[in-house]
This record gives structure tokens, sequence and C-alpha cells, in this order.
């Protein structure tokens, strides 16, 4: 080795240890900004469908042929028309439970959404008094 070369070999190998360490940083920042977005894409589909769920009840209480229970259906969604993006869709399960209010008319609306993601279960519980408003 020649005299302006000694440390050389170990200033070079701190400097890729510096440039791994960054790389693998960058790429557990994706991972999790990829994890944030799918789980977002999923609790905005459940906000939809809970909003779809209520607009439905809004409409029967205003025909009048909504009533006290509970119901249970499951619901699909595809998270892209376009066939050729592949960003899947998700199966969810909508709960809605109604109980009649003191006030003729009015009810007490909950919708409950699940879903699997990760091998874990989600859910969001939405709810909101549907029927007849005083003007």
């Amino acid at each position: 080795m020649r005299d302006g070369e000694k440390g050389f070999l170990l200033l070079e190998t701190m400097a890729l240890a510096a440039v791994l360490v960054l790389m693998a940083s960058a790429l557990l920042f994706y991972r999790q900004g990829v994890r944030m977005e799918a789980h977002t894409r999923f609790e905005a589909a459940a906000t939809c469908l809970a909003e779809s769920e209520f607009a439905q009840l809004e409409y029967r209480a205003a025909s009048g042929t909504l009533a006290e229970g509970a119901s249970v259906r499951q619901v699909h969604v595809d998270f892209s028309p376009d066939p050729s993006e592949f960003s899947g869709g998700g199966d969810f399960l909508l709960r809605t439970d109604i109980q009649r209010m003191e006030q003729e008319g009015a009810y007490q609306a909950a919708v409950t959404v699940t879903w699997q993601r990760g091998g874990l279960q989600h859910q969001q519980v939405y709810q909101r008094r549907v029927g007849v408003y005083e003007k």
C-alpha cells in the first residue's frame, strides 16, 4: 500500500454501509406507504358503502317502508373499473341495525362495515338518525 491509501478501504466500507442503510430505510418507507394506501382504500370503500346504505334507509323512511330490525349482506367492491390496472378489490360485510325512536317516523340507524385485510379483521361503525326531520 502507498502512504496515501492507508484507511481508504475502511472509508469505502463505511460509505457503502451508509448507502445500504439509506436504501433499506427507503424501501421500508415505501413498503409502509403502500400498506397505508391500501388501508386507506379499504376505509374509503367502507365509508362509501355506509353512506350508500344510509341513502337507501332515507329513501325507505321517506316512502314509509322502513322498519325496525337488523340485516346483513356481503358486498364486493372493485377498486378500479379498469381491468388492466391490478388494484384488486375487497369483500365487505354490512350489518344494518334500525331502532325506532320516540318521535314518530324517526329511527336510529347503525351500519357496521367489516372487512379482512392482511389476516386482520377491521371494522367501522357509522350511526345516524334517519326519517322525519323537524323543519
